[in-house]
């Protein structure tokens, strides 16, 4: 692993940094101050439909995507014309905006969108999914070209400039703030108390979550009325990638498996795999929609992606399966 993202993961964690690497860090932190400051000021851009923003406090791994799909999934069967738009990170640059096209080869599909994209598109089949950096001028293309009435915003809690509806925040309880500083030095975007501008708050893998008692505490100092759910990431699918096929969850318990991923939250898929009985001989983990080295493991023992990863996987053997995964609310 090169030396910058081991910095990146032990910021990560919270991990004690090297003083001169700290004071660095700490140094760039005004210049993501002044970043938001601008936003702030912005003038601000309602389209004719109604927007509906998902996003996160904190840089990756809050697990967005499944609640993103979840309400896709709901708008869209309640008969609405739906358009989820992205950034489309981890793509590279295309003409903006740009709708993905249902029937593109998923190869070229993550290049161009991005395996967020490709996910949502294929969970959600039915919805448009749009691919614009520029998100109110990706809102008018889906509202004036492709006739949407109901335009879901990934990852938009910091994109002022486009009015919404609603302004679902997202946290994840394995690591609600990081350690609490702001970018480079932590993993905020901005001040904790920023979650005041959400009409609704979603914690995921409170399942998993050491201390949740205490992080819904500190929530509920900021935001005391903000409804707030409480959801774990519950395997709801295991498919062989080759050709699809499903295969029992059942099927991981008491196996010997190597996990890779590259996701915000590594850990907390490999406590998922576990909490399905499987055996993690190894665990690889890789900087976040970056492509997975399939060649590093074992040919003959199965190899478990996320769903996300797994759309990037060119060639795949039948050894290699995608753990899916949908929310569910906590009782």
């Amino acid at each position: 692993m090169s030396r910058l993202p081991s910095i990146a993961e032990r910021v990560r964690r919270g991990d004690p940094l090297p003083m001169p690497v700290a004071a660095l860090l700490s140094a760039a932190t005004p210049i993501v101050r002044i970043g938001m400051w601008r936003r702030k000021r912005q003038p601000r851009v309602r389209v004719n439909a109604r927007v509906i923003s998902f996003g996160n406090l904190t840089v990756g791994g809050t697990g967005k995507t499944p609640a993103v799909i979840e309400r896709a999934r709901a708008e869209h069967e309640a008969g609405r014309r739906v358009a989820v738009v992205t950034r489309g990170y981890g793509s590279r640059r295309i003409p903006e905006p740009t709708r993905l096209d249902p029937g593109m080869p998923p190869h070229e599909a993550c290049d161009r969108f991005g395996d967020e994209a490709v996910l949502i598109a294929r969970r959600v089949p039915g919805i448009h999914v749009v691919k614009a950096a520029d998100r109110v001028a990706g809102a008018r293309y889906a509202t004036d070209q492709l006739g949407c009435d109901t335009i879901i915003l990934d990852d938009g809690f910091q994109y002022l400039a486009l009015e919404r509806n609603e302004n679902i925040l997202v946290i994840d309880a394995t690591n609600p703030f990081g350690n609490g500083r702001l970018l480079p030095r932590g993993i905020l975007r901005e001040p904790v108390d920023a979650m005041v501008r959400a009409t609704a708050i979603t914690l995921t893998r409170c399942d998993q979550a050491d201390d949740r008692a205490r992080t819904v505490a500190a929530i509920r100092r900021i935001c005391p009325e903000t409804p707030l759910r409480l959801t774990r990431h519950a395997p709801d699918s295991l498919r062989r990638v080759a050709d699809g096929e499903a295969v029992s969850l059942e099927s991981l318990r008491g196996r010997e498996i190597e996990a890779a991923c590259a996701i915000g939250n590594p850990d907390a898929f490999f406590r998922t795999l576990e909490g399905l009985g499987a055996v993690l001989v190894s665990r690889r983990s890789y900087r976040d929609h970056a492509g997975i080295d399939l060649q590093a493991g074992c040919a003959d023992r199965w190899t478990v992606l996320t769903e996300k990863d797994a759309v990037r996987v060119r060639a795949p053997s039948a050894a290699v399966y995608a753990l899916g995964i949908a929310l569910e609310d906590m009782e």
